[in-house]
């Protein structure tokens, strides 16, 4: 009897959990179209470097390249990127932002290639100091 009663307990805790993500993903996501559609600016910028579509559900989106896998999924009221790849000269890299659902593309565009940015000048810095240790 009473593992039964835990049983409902639980189930009514999973529904609701799984009511409120489905209520916001609704609301910040496909009121807008859908991955695709709301996050467009993002998606045409890593289509310019090489990736593509791999996939797409409600609240997740997957594009990758030959070497990069860029992972955009909706937690709660954020949009949350990761980058994970491999990079010439780099070896495997990996970085993570989160963002409010809102917040501009073109900011997020701008952290990315500046974090890009940093990686490739601390490379190009390490090399300048082994080269003058030679």
């Amino acid at each position: 009897m009473w593992l039964f009663i835990v049983l409902i307990i639980v189930g009514v805790i999973i529904y609701n959990i799984s009511k409120d993500k489905n209520d916001v993903t609704k609301r910040i996501v496909s009121n807008y179209g859908g991955m695709l559609q709301k996050y467009s600016e993002l998606v045409a910028y890593l289509k310019q470097g090489g990736c593509r579509v791999d996939k797409v559900s409600s609240d997740s989106l997957i594009l990758k390249s030959g070497s990069m896998v860029w992972s955009l999924d909706v937690v709660g009221e954020n949009l949350e990127i990761r980058m994970n790849g491999f990079m010439p000269m780099l070896g495997k890299i990996y970085h993570k932002w989160s963002y409010t659902h809102n917040f501009s593309q073109t900011r997020i565009i701008q952290d990315i290639e500046n974090y890009c940015s940093g990686q490739m000048e601390m490379m190009a810095s390490s090399f300048e100091k082994m080269s003058t240790n030679r």
